[in-house]
């Protein structure tokens, strides 16, 4: 009982020492003007010194590096060793599988399309003065997309495109297509002449487009059924 009691009061002692320590390091940072990510560090820093004392570990040697599995740098210099081979094959790039994983069935039509086609128009619209407080987006990124690809879903355009966005695959550029009429299509869609026609004062239409990224047009060539390039244009 005698051990266990002592064993409380010291466990005790040490947690109020810790705590005001603690406490004293944030107030003199606050009052010193220091900005509050830098206080909180030095906090941890003070409870984790504290810890090892009271569990009686040495503190890290100065300047000692944290520990590297084997295995990653034993991965990291087998790339580093193929790379350097003379006589390596070409494999395909290791991301391919899993991102084949990643697509929706819908995702492969749009990045077929992109191939096949090239890079597809899209309209921002906005709404008010530039810069004003008033202004605002009315549309961003209005395409045909999913139109032309024949989705099966064309209502879920826009996870589609964000998500190839996400893997790599496509870009969204503010560069227009050489093509206006392209634009003028999209422009004459009955929701896009009400949308201009609710929001006519002030309303700017700005031409985008969509587009394969270089390494979504190699994703295209190795992992989808499609001619090569020269024969697709």
């Amino acid at each position: 009982m005698r051990v266990a009691a002592a064993a409380v009061t010291e466990v005790t002692a040490w947690g109020v020492g810790t705590a005001l320590n603690v406490t004293g390091t944030v107030v003199r940072g606050g009052m010193a003007g220091r900005p509050p990510a830098e206080v909180l560090t030095e906090a941890g820093e003070q409870v984790r010194d504290s810890v090892r004392r009271a569990l009686g570990i040495p503190p890290p040697a100065e300047g000692a590096a944290a520990p590297v599995s084997p295995a990653l740098r034993d991965r990291g210099a087998e790339l580093l060793r193929l790379s350097a081979s003379v006589h390596g094959t070409d494999d395909d790039h290791p991301a391919y599988a899993r991102m084949l994983t990643e697509l929706a069935p819908d995702e492969a039509r749009i990045l077929r399309l992109l191939y096949l086609d090239g890079a597809q128009p899209a309209l921002d619209i906005r709404t008010g003065r530039p810069l004003s407080p008033g202004a605002e987006r009315a549309a961003m990124g209005v395409n045909s997309i999913g139109e032309d690809a024949a989705l099966r879903f064309p209502d879920r355009i826009d996870p589609y495109l964000t998500n190839l966005s996400r893997l790599g695959l496509i870009e969204f550029t503010r560069d227009p297509l050489d093509d206006p009429t392209r634009y003028q299509l999209l422009e004459a869609r009955p929701d896009m002449r009400k949308l201009r026609k609710r929001t006519a004062f002030g309303t700017r239409v700005h031409y985008r487009s969509i587009a394969l990224t270089t390494f979504g047009s190699g994703f295209v060539r190795t992992c989808l059924p499609v001619p090569p390039m020269h024969r697709a244009l």
